[in-house]
């Protein structure tokens, strides 16, 4: 094999003597990585890089205690770079830097047993991450029945929302209750200008799952930590209040789900002008819908 820069330096792959007339660094890597596994190269060639300015034992303490391998492992790395590269300097600062585990002799260290640290029993683990799919899921069937009909957007029923429509407030809405834009007249006929008079259910389902996946990442936003603390339905309903609009960091009963307060947090969502206002006139769909979320709001994990 031959190694850049080196003239003399044809040898066999497998075989590099290391002498004290050998000490060409392209052959120090060489012979490193001949020699030892990977954890084990890392923390040499780690240790031989630190000669590149004189060495000390903060030097040395600071790059081991950024590893994550053993300290045996360590201890035979500085054996190893004493070995490949005798340097006086590094021997003073690796014995300095061995005083602090107590080593047997200079020349053989004996490993520090392992301290064992024992669980806290006090300290709670947080509840493990929430499965996106699962809330997204949960969410979906929750959100299409009250948009659509059913939840598939492909039932002939559902044709006319394929077309820019107007909702019960105004607000120029397509697909599976899509806002376009800002729900204007103006934003309707820009619209229809960049995708034409209707969509396919292709292309509704593309939108509403875009605008489900925005909804979730802000409802985690908003609750951070607590969010983990619900059940995977009331995760989902505040997936569903958020779609409709009826979600600020602010909100009272927002402060109180994150407290844990379930109950009182859900009369508090009801405490709505929109919710009284309809329901002093009936109990038409929105009516529904916020009462439902609320009695999933109520329900503790």
């Amino acid at each position: 094999m031959y190694v850049d820069g080196c003239d003399d330096c044809l040898m066999d792959r497998g075989s590099i003597p290391l002498t004290s007339t050998n000490r060409n660094p392209f052959i120090i890597n060489i012979y490193v990585t001949q020699q030892f596994d990977e954890g084990m190269k890392e923390i040499v060639l780690g240790l031989l890089a630190i000669g590149s300015a004189p060495y000390s034992a903060d030097k040395i303490q600071d790059y081991l205690d950024k590893r994550s391998e053993p300290i045996e492992q360590k201890i035979n790395a500085i054996d190893a770079v004493e070995d490949v590269m005798p340097s006086p300097t590094f021997h003073r600062a690796a014995e300095e830097y061995l005083k602090q585990y107590e080593t047997r002799d200079r020349n053989e260290y004996t490993p520090p047993q392992r301290k064992v640290t024992k669980s806290d029993p006090t300290v709670q683990d947080f509840p493990p991450d929430k499965s996106d799919s699962d809330v997204l899921n949960l969410a979906g069937d929750l959100i299409k029945p009250v948009e659509i009909y059913g939840t598939d957007i492909g039932d002939p029923r559902n044709k006319k929302f394929l077309k820019p429509y107007t909702d019960d407030v105004g607000i120029y809405t397509i697909g599976i209750g899509h806002k376009i834009g800002d729900g204007s007249k103006s934003a309707k006929n820009q619209w229809i200008k960049k995708y034409g008079g209707s969509i396919t259910p292709q292309f509704a389902e593309q939108l509403f799952n875009k605008r489900l996946n925005y909804h979730l990442k802000r409802v985690k936003n908003i609750f951070g930590l607590t969010f983990n603390d619900l059940n995977d339905d009331q995760a989902a309903v505040l997936l569903d209040i958020s779609y409709r609009g009826d979600l600020l960091p602010g909100m009272e009963w927002v402060k109180l789900l994150q407290k844990g307060e379930y109950t009182e947090a859900a009369n508090e969502y009801l405490d709505h002008k929109e919710y009284k206002r309809r329901k002093a006139k009936g109990r038409d769909g929105v009516v529904k819908r916020m009462e439902r979320n609320a009695g999933i709001l109520a329900n503790q994990p």
